[in-house]
């Protein structure tokens, strides 16, 4: 029967490739996270972004990693026919860009007067109106595929 002698060189080799392999990730980790703070200066340089105070910059570097790291992911996915980029939103949380950007909000002083009443309301019009024999539009004109 052979017998099983421990080798000391072999576990120290292997001992040198896990330190190897963790010291890369940490370093690794170390670089992107420094990469990622170079590009938000970049970035608000660029857009021209000024935060009120250090509270609020690193709020707005939290939401812009998250965003580089998803339009990274997105597009080392290769799924889709387009492309992700960094743009003059990328410090705004999705909640935020809905709030801000989409669709049209009214102000309340834009908003429709209670009043009911209608200047025209003792007005007759008539049943029908042919704008084109009044020369306020034109016939109509070849509209091709339309």
């Amino acid at each position: 029967m052979a017998r099983l002698t421990f080798n000391w060189n072999l576990a120290f080799a292997a001992l040198l490739v896990l330190v190897s392999f963790a010291s890369q990730a940490t370093s690794r980790d170390l670089y992107e996270a420094a990469s990622m703070v170079q590009k938000h200066e970049q970035w608000m340089s660029h857009f021209g972004r000024v935060y009120k105070d250090d509270v609020e910059k690193a709020k707005r570097f939290k939401i812009f990693q998250h965003n580089v790291e998803y339009i990274e992911f997105v597009n080392k996915a290769g799924t889709r026919p387009y492309k992700l980029g960094i743009n003059e939103f990328a410090d705004l949380s999705n909640e935020e860009f809905r709030d801000t950007r989409n669709g049209y909000k009214m102000t309340s002083h834009q908003q429709l007067s209670k009043t009911t009443s209608f200047k025209y309301a003792n007005v007759t019009a008539p049943a029908t109106m042919d704008w084109r024999t009044k020369g306020a539009v034109t016939g109509i004109k070849d509209q091709g595929q339309c």
